[in-house]
């Protein structure tokens, strides 16, 4: 039992370096796995203390990115470049979603002479969203090729649990999806804003589980991404569909704020779910964090898309 133990222990410090880059823990791996063990003293690591190592783990990511984009080949500052316009878009994604559910039936909330601006906004919102995924799928389809012979070429060990845990996630996410969308079935519309407690719960946690999807989705594209061997063409591509990507999240931002601005002239009521003809204040705290979401990721995928494009210039 003691064994056991203290290998699971020692799984547990080395599970925590993997938040670390793969050129960090090659260097200080064994290093830092010994500095945990000594702290924890056989100890299970907490969440706070869990949370500090991830924390710490990520910044060093950020910097090697940085580093790479400073110091790399114009084909690296591309590559890293798209890899960080694509995590930013899945921040969006979520943040998209948040709006599609704080806009659902907003049309009623208006007359139809008065809609044009919310209506336009709103619909162009959702083109851009479909734009946004088609250039994502455009750019995993451009890697696909090189990610199979990654796999197949002993490359699946390295990025096993990456792909499995994102496999496993979505396999539970497409069921609590067919359950809640049966639940809905049965409930009314003003059950389904608000007045069914419970089922208001029920969708935060199922959007809690589609935001984690994501996002391990994301970190298993990042970490494929980085060691897919792709042809200086195709990572010219790749670099191309970044820029583009990046500039119809912008879109995409500025799209929802015309519509917050549209709703609040013509029915600010809406925004504040107060009775129709009210004039509260239209700055919401959902609509604040929801913009504010898109903006960041918006920003972020500005960086990554201005790292790109100098890759390009040099290419």
């Amino acid at each position: 039992m003691g064994g056991a133990g203290v290998r699971s222990g020692r799984r547990a410090c080395t599970d925590l370096v993997r938040w670390y880059p793969p050129e960090w823990r090659v260097r200080y791996g064994d290093e830092l796995v010994a500095l945990i063990e000594d702290e924890l003293e056989g100890a299970r690591p907490s969440v706070a203390f869990r949370v500090s190592v991830a924390s710490a783990g990520l910044h060093e990511r950020v910097r090697a990115l940085r580093r790479a984009g400073r110091q790399g080949t114009p084909e690296v500052r591309i590559r890293s470049g798209a890899l960080i316009v694509l995590g930013a878009w899945v921040a969006l994604v979520f943040g998209g979603a948040a709006f599609a559910k704080a806009a659902e039936h907003f049309s009623h909330a208006q007359p139809a002479a008065a809609q044009s601006l919310s209506r336009s906004a709103y619909l162009a919102v959702a083109l851009l969203a479909v734009a946004g995924a088609a250039l994502v799928v455009l750019g995993a389809s451009v890697a696909l090729p090189a990610t199979v012979r990654f796999l197949a070429g002993g490359g699946w060990p390295s990025v096993r649990r990456r792909l499995l845990v994102p496999l496993a996630w979505s396999a539970v996410t497409a069921v609590a999806t067919i359950g809640l969308a049966r639940w809905a079935h049965h409930l009314d519309l003003r059950q389904r804003n608000g007045a069914d407690l419970a089922y208001c719960a029920a969708f935060l946690g199922w959007a809690l589980f589609l935001a984690v999807l994501l996002g391990l989705w994301a970190a298993a594209a990042v970490a494929v991404g980085r060691r897919i061997d792709l042809t200086p063409r195709l990572i010219r591509v790749e670099g191309v569909l970044a820029v583009l990507l990046s500039a119809v999240m912008g879109m995409v931002t500025v799209a929802v704020g015309l519509w917050w601005v549209a709703m609040a002239h013509g029915a600010p009521w809406f925004l504040a779910g107060t009775r129709p003809g009210t004039r509260p204040s239209p700055v919401t705290v959902q609509l604040v964090l929801i913009e504010g979401l898109l903006a960041v990721a918006t920003a972020v995928a500005g960086r990554g898309s201005w790292r790109a494009v100098t890759g390009l210039r040099r290419a």
